[in-house]
């Protein structure tokens, strides 16, 4: 994690004004999350004030990786190619409203389905960045000897296998109380409704007695009838975006200007990550709003942030480099 750092990150830093600020701003949020999760392990994960505060740091962490990403598809002169950043922006942009459709959801009219609308966005968040790494990496023509293939296909294979057993085969136990069922919305069968958890870690507030519209409830209805099916999308999801994020480390590990997708590369192994923790624990029956693990979740969206901004110092750079080259 130093050489990352050193590598890719602390050289941003030092490559340009709007690649510095975001950065800057990324790593700064990352401490104050990191604190404040620490905090919160210490005091008391399940009370209201806390759940509120950890899903008020997720949200912000998505929300400032959509920024800086946006910022980056804006510029015609960053090196990856803007229609990347406008992939992994809009991936970004849909996790954010996940987040804050279930909590508003949950916030106004009490909904607490297994599957909700917000799953639906935490659906395109997975659509969108899979396209963006994959727009990073076909159109570079990368020769891989024979062991960085099979890393790469192990690492695919392994992902999905994992996923696959947390979600249907990991031991299940009884909820132990209401107040748990409450929170974690979630079904004692092992079924492929526990796939689909994700809504679940998106926050809880204080819920409203007010009765949900009726074409909030059809949707819902509507949204129960594919249940399996999405958790078996999320299955998929999660072991593509870790296969691909091991095969972005494997393939851009190397050379001067491989620190932006080694930064993306962690920050899908960190998404990856907090869904296998959603998934397990959910399937236990013993989820938790405010897990300390949901930090991983922040630490994601900050590191393709941190990406971004890396992407940004690089072709400052180059674009420097360019430049003093016409002028001699």
């Amino acid at each position: 994690m130093l050489s990352v750092f050193e590598g890719g990150i602390g050289a941003a830093i030092g490559r340009g004004q709007s690649g510095r600020s975001g950065v800057i701003a990324c790593l700064v949020w990352g401490l104050l999350s990191t604190v404040l999760f620490g905090i919160g392990k210490l005091i008391g994960q399940g009370t209201d004030w806390f759940v509120i505060l950890a899903s008020l740091l997720k949200v912000g962490a998505f929300l400032l990786a959509t920024v800086l990403c946006w910022r980056n598809a804006k510029d015609p002169d960053i090196v990856s190619g803007r229609s990347v950043w406008q992939a992994i922006a809009l991936g970004m942009l849909f996790h954010v409203l996940g987040d804050i459709t279930v909590i508003l959801w949950r916030s106004l009219w009490g909904i607490t389905s297994v599957v909700s609308l917000g799953d639906v966005f935490y659906g395109a968040s997975y659509l969108f960045l899979a396209i963006g790494l994959l727009q990073a990496v076909l159109p570079r023509q990368m020769t891989l000897n024979l062991k960085q293939t099979l890393s790469i296909s192990v690492a695919g294979i392994v992902g999905i296998v994992f996923a696959s057993w947390i979600t249907f085969y990991s031991p299940t136990v009884e909820i132990p109380s209401e107040k748990t069922k409450a929170v974690a919305v979630i079904s004692t069968e092992r079924s492929a409704e526990a796939a689909v958890g994700k809504s679940a870690a998106a926050g809880s507030v204080p819920r409203s007695d007010q009765r949900a519209p009726e074409i909030i409830q059809t949707v819902e209805r509507r949204l129960s009838r594919i249940t399996r099916h999405l958790g078996l999308g999320f299955v998929v999801g999660d072991g593509v975006l870790g296969g691909m994020a091991v095969a972005l480390l494997v393939a851009f590990w190397g050379g001067s200007y491989a620190q932006t997708w080694r930064l993306v590369a962690i920050a899908g192994l960190c998404l990856y990550v907090a869904d296998m923790f959603l998934i397990y624990e959910i399937g236990r029956g013993s989820y938790q709003q405010g897990a300390l693990w949901e930090i991983f979740w922040v630490f994601s969206a900050l590191f393709f942030g941190l990406s971004a901004g890396a992407e940004q110092g690089i072709s400052a750079q180059m674009k420097s480099r360019s430049g003093r080259r016409e002028w001699l």
